[in-house]
């Protein structure tokens, strides 16, 4: 009886620590709204601006998930390659 006790006490903490440290590392592709959200920016739109300015590129920091046959785009954020996209230097970034 003492064994289950501490069997479900231990799979609780562990399931616990285990979510929580997921949730610090935060997700390395996210959706175009949670990753506005994520990079700082005041909305979707203004991500939408960057990806059609070629700040953010589809194929580096942008990800296109359309499903087949479809013509609307699904763009997903790379964060980690975004975040380095936007702090490195203006004068110094190639257009790509």
């Amino acid at each position: 009886m003492v064994e289950r006790i501490l069997k479900r006490i231990l799979k609780t903490v562990l399931v616990d620590i285990l979510l929580e440290s997921d949730n610090q590392a935060g997700p390395s592709t996210a959706p175009i709204a949670k990753a506005a959200k994520i990079l700082g920016y005041p909305s979707p739109q203004a991500v939408y601006k960057d990806i059609r300015g070629g700040l953010l590129r589809v194929g580096h920091e942008v990800e296109d998930r359309r499903r087949p046959g479809k013509e609307k785009p699904r763009y997903y954020i790379n964060i980690e390659a975004a975040k380095q996209r936007l702090q490195s230097d203006p004068a110094r970034r190639r257009a790509t």
